[in-house]
């Protein structure tokens, strides 16, 4: 199916006015060229019906841009809602001259993966424990569940409001993802923390007897704050400080990356760095760099990861590559520097092959990619 074919049945979707047969024909496309590919989660799985009623709820109007060269965001998002993948860019007018499909390989997504560090400084990989209690720390239960996720539960007397313990203040866990995992954890307040690939927090077994809830994060997290107005919480990260009451937040604090960034989905939170200082409200992102700015944005962008796809709006291809080889543990080398600035619009799930994406940028830009073991090659079209 052609560019102008795939546009077309998008708008007639979006419209409402696709046939029985034209939304077949869209989730045929789809299914051939991405869903085939992917590795969901079996909670993932989703009917042809199914993926159609959730496109539809999360579909927004297009942008005006000339009709067959560009795909827009919103048309992406279409293609995400039916558990696909598309790449969105202004594309060229000579559609004969896409170039061959790099191959298939064996690199595949990411998963539930992390080693959880105790107090003692012993080690637990909760890849391999199996489900129910791992630990019992000043009276803390830690509990790995049937989905996956670390649960922190108060058990002891010691832990009670009013008790003390001259270890509380003294006894922190930590919790890493390797490149290639991500991991759900539930402190002992409450809070729940999703963890991207290759992130690391450090929190304190119990909250009690402490002036504050603080952690420190290394990578990206999102944040679902339990609300306790005499006891703040604080996410530090090497650069900034994020001080909370009650929220719903992202923080993507890469060591590698030039641009720490935090994203407030609801709530109120304060950014401190250094002598600067901001406070967001729903909706908004704060961006550190030499300044500290922030700006409304689409706050769906940059949860994506955590609800499990990519979505990349006219990114860097080196910065769609670098979360590219961190959730599918891989090396990237470009051969010719000048493509890490060539930009691109992508959404994928993060359960595909990596070839699907692959195929699909070769298709809608200047760059070439190649596979050898778990090295991807970026390279210009000749």
């Amino acid at each position: 199916m052609d560019q102008e074919r795939i546009y077309i049945l998008i708008k007639k979707y979006r419209d409402n006015t696709a046939t029985a047969a034209e939304r077949e024909e869209l989730l045929n496309w789809y299914r051939e060229n991405a869903y085939q590919d992917a590795e969901f989660p079996e909670s993932e799985e989703m009917s042809g019906e199914a993926m159609l009623a959730r496109l539809n709820r999360e579909t927004k109007p297009a942008k005006t841009k000339p009709v067959f060269r560009w795909i827009t965001a919103a048309s992406a998002v279409l293609i995400l809602g039916v558990a696909g993948l598309f790449i969105t860019r202004m594309l060229t007018t000579d559609r004969e001259n896409f170039p061959p499909r790099v191959a298939q390989s064996n690199i595949h997504p990411g998963g539930n993966k992390a080693i959880l560090t105790l107090a003692n400084g012993s080690k637990i990989s909760l890849t391999d424990a199996g489900n129910g209690q791992i630990a019992n720390q000043n009276g803390i239960k830690v509990t790995k569940a049937a989905n996956g996720q670390l649960v922190y539960t108060i058990t002891g007397r010691e832990n009670l409001p009013g008790a003390s313990s001259s270890t509380d203040l003294d006894a922190f866990n930590t919790i890493e993802t390797p490149k290639g995992g991500q991991y759900q954890v539930v402190l002992p307040d409450g809070s729940k923390v999703w963890l991207n690939a290759y992130t690391s927090l450090k929190f304190p077994v119990s909250f009690n007897n402490q002036k504050e809830r603080r952690v420190e994060l290394s990578g990206e997290a999102y944040f679902e704050v339990a609300h306790n107005k005499d006891l703040p919480f604080r996410v530090v990260t090497t650069r900034q400080t994020v001080e909370v009451l009650g929220t719903h937040f992202d923080v993507n604090a890469y060591s590698d990356d030039a641009v720490t960034k935090t994203t407030l989905l609801q709530g109120l939170v304060r950014i401190t760095a250094a002598s600067r200082s901001a406070i967001l409200n729903p909706g908004q992102q704060a961006r550190l760099t030499g300044a500290l700015d922030v700006n409304e944005v689409n706050t769906a962008d940059a949860i994506a990861w955590k609800n499990g796809y990519f979505n990349f709006d006219d990114e860097k291809l080196e910065n769609i590559m670098r979360s590219v080889s961190r959730w599918y543990n891989v090396d990237v080398v470009f051969e010719d520097q000048s493509l890490k600035k060539e930009t691109f619009g992508a959404v994928t799930t993060r359960f595909a092959n990596i070839t699907t994406l692959l195929k699909m940028m070769e298709q809608t830009g200047d760059a070439r990619f190649s596979i050898q073991g778990a090295t991807i090659t970026v390279s210009k079209k000749k």
